[in-house]
């Protein structure tokens, strides 16, 4: 005989949460597209000693001295866009989180770029609101995504990542125009450079004497080595 089982069900609706919205709990929002505003206190006043992207993290010598950026391949810090909450401790060694970096390429419908920059913030926003201390990584995409300058903070350090954007000359003049638009809009403290420091695109922060720090990044790293590996071996050779 099947004994009759009664199934409890919750008192009130289980709601999922499909966008993240805790992320941007009691943050303040910019007017039309309503991105969320990074507060000028969640930003470091200096800038650390190394940056090294998420998908490197096994080289890391000190985390205390770290920045710790996602100026990688989108899928290599997917797991953080899905659930940034089960990475606040573990982010909590380094000295500084540099804002998440989900692409928007410029050739998304705007709609998409806005998304992935809202994102971006979304998950800045909330690491900084518990307690990380962050620099934002401004990222803009096509002109449509520039209204989200608005919810970066005004007089502190940024950070930029220029891995895959000097390629081209093209776009690096797209680049350039854009830098000069962040830095009359923010009029940042200094900008922390995770890549290559061009002239051509920094020569607007450089008139108007803002501070620049370059890092290298993990691709200028293995260059070098393979260039200076290859160069003991033609003299190897030689001799």
């Amino acid at each position: 005989m099947v004994k009759n089982t009664t199934i409890k069900r919750p008192h009130h609706a289980y709601v999922r949460d499909v966008y993240l919205a805790y992320l941007i709990d009691g943050a303040r929002r910019t007017e039309g597209q309503g991105f969320p505003i990074i507060e000028k206190w969640m930003v470091t006043d200096k800038p650390p000693k190394s940056i090294i992207q998420w998908d490197r993290r096994c080289d890391v010598v000190d985390p205390k001295t770290t920045g710790m950026s996602f100026y990688c391949n989108d899928p290599g810090f997917t797991p953080i866009l899905n659930n940034p909450k089960l990475y606040v401790n573990k982010l909590r060694d380094y000295e500084v989180i540099i804002g998440l970096d989900a692409s928007p390429y410029d050739n998304m419908p705007p709609w998409v770029q806005n998304s992935q920059i809202g994102l971006n913030l979304g998950i800045t926003y909330y690491f900084g609101s518990r307690g990380l201390k962050v620099i934002p990584n401004v990222r803009l995409g096509s002109k449509e995504t520039i209204n989200s300058l608005a919810a970066y903070p005004h007089n502190t350090l940024i950070a930029i990542g220029t891995n895959g954007f000097i390629q081209k000359k093209q776009n690096c003049k797209i680049f350039a125009e854009q830098m000069k638009l962040i830095i009359d809009t923010l009029e940042p403290t200094g900008i922390c450079v995770y890549g290559y420091l061009t002239e051509e695109i920094f020569a607007y922060a450089n008139e108007k004497n803002i501070p620049l720090f370059q890092y290298d990044s993990f691709t200028m790293k293995r260059n070098a080595k393979a260039k200076k590996h290859k160069s003991s071996e033609v003299i190897s050779d030689e001799g």
